[in-house]
């Protein structure tokens, strides 16, 4: 079959290079099927378009949307009419219904797929304005045809907005190793630290994530506060954001600028390299929807504490050597006490590739479409 990706997020969701992107490791898997993929992704600047051939049945047509915020608007003429589904990443995109009733027009099946159905800028006017938007638009779509959700909670979330139940499948994000550094166990760490100006006896908290309000970054540098003499702890943050600024400021307060490094990006190529040479990843956040970094960690095995949300909830779940936590107090424990043994990280790094790759979640999107079609 002839089959589509469509992703419409206009944020830093699959930015090129930057990411393992959540798109092209389902698509990877659906051509491993035998089937041929086009993916189409949103962009916001006009000299990001291009077209790029991953392999001979796996095409990304990196596409300018016109676009409202994170939500990005597809001009349907340049979607290709011959296909036979489009999987969507679809969550609280406010501008889909159009692409459904385009599909609907040209006998394609549409698969939506969601991982959270709320705003992440909770309790803001920002927030209300979009989660009432999303209610008028694609909401109504939601309660009409079926749905591919990331998790239980996704599940349980579209319920409690009015969707059937029965008409919701579970799908799980998945990991795409082929993009994962394969022999990063020989590396030299040590190498790697002075690389990035750590020492070899530091011990390194990593955190990867926006410095934003919902990732908690100033409350990281408050947890690296309570334990840093405890051990010698160092602090290697990867992200930028609105909060860069004020987290600027505490470090100045606290007097750790040497003790505290920043990385606004790290092209992925090179990410390994900051899982390789870290002792503990820490995910402050509440809201994780998933947690792809927190799964990449696992991978690398750099032992995870995180605490407990929709993400981490279920990719932590029975995955020795890491913990999810109820509180900050919980991680400061974790970090502080006994070191993980290697057995318990392979253990885990070797769970977190048979338990959470793309092919259960194509194996979902074509029976949508199997089905879809059999009406």
């Amino acid at each position: 079959m002839k089959l589509a990706i469509l992703c419409t997020m206009m944020k830093r969701f699959g930015m090129k290079g930057f990411y393992n992107s959540q798109e092209i490791g389902l698509g990877r898997a659906l051509a491993e099927m035998g089937h041929t993929v086009v993916i189409y992704k949103g962009v916001k600047d006009i000299k990001q378009v291009e077209t790029v051939q991953l392999d001979e049945r796996l095409m990304v047509r990196y596409m300018f949307m016109p676009y409202f915020g994170a939500h990005g608007w597809m001009r349907t003429g340049l979607l290709d009419r011959d296909l036979d589904g489009l999987f969507c990443f679809a969550d609280q995109q406010i501008f889909l219904p159009h692409v459904a009733a385009w599909c609907r027009r040209n006998g394609v099946v549409f698969v939506p797929y969601v991982g959270t159905t709320y705003s992440l800028y909770v309790n803001t006017l920002r927030g209300k304005v979009m989660d009432t938007a999303f209610a008028c638009t694609t909401l109504r779509l939601y309660r009409k045809i079926p749905i591919l959700a990331k998790t239980e909670a996704a599940k349980k979330e579209l319920e409690n907005l009015g969707v059937d139940g029965s008409l919701i499948s579970l799908a799980p994000v998945g990991l795409d190793t082929g993009v994962l550094k394969q022999d990063f166990l020989s590396a030299d760490r040590a190498a790697l630290r002075r690389e990035l100006g750590f020492e070899e006896d530091d011990v390194i908290l990593c955190n990867v994530a926006r410095l934003e309000e919902d990732k908690r970054p100033l409350d990281l540098l408050k947890v690296f506060m309570d334990v840093r003499g405890k051990k010698k702890f160092r602090l290697l943050m990867v992200g930028k954001g609105a909060l860069r600024q004020a987290v600027d400021e505490k470090i100045a307060e606290y007097g750790i600028e040497k003790e505290v490094k920043i990385l606004p990006r790290v092209p992925y190529t090179e990410m390994w390299k900051i899982y390789t040479v870290s002792d503990y990843y820490l995910n402050l956040s509440e809201v994780e929807i998933f947690g792809m970094a927190i799964m990449e960690a696992v991978y690398y095995r750099t032992s995870v504490a995180a605490r407990r949300a929709i993400g981490p909830s279920l990719t932590l779940r029975d995955m020795r050597g890491h913990r999810l936590c109820d509180s900050d107090a919980e991680i400061e424990a974790w970090i502080t006490g006994a070191y993980p043994s290697q057995e318990e990280l392979k253990e885990s790094a070797e769970k977190v590739v048979t338990d959470f790759s793309w092919k259960p979640c194509a194996r979902a999107f074509l029976r949508q479409i199997e089905t879809q079609r059999a009406r």
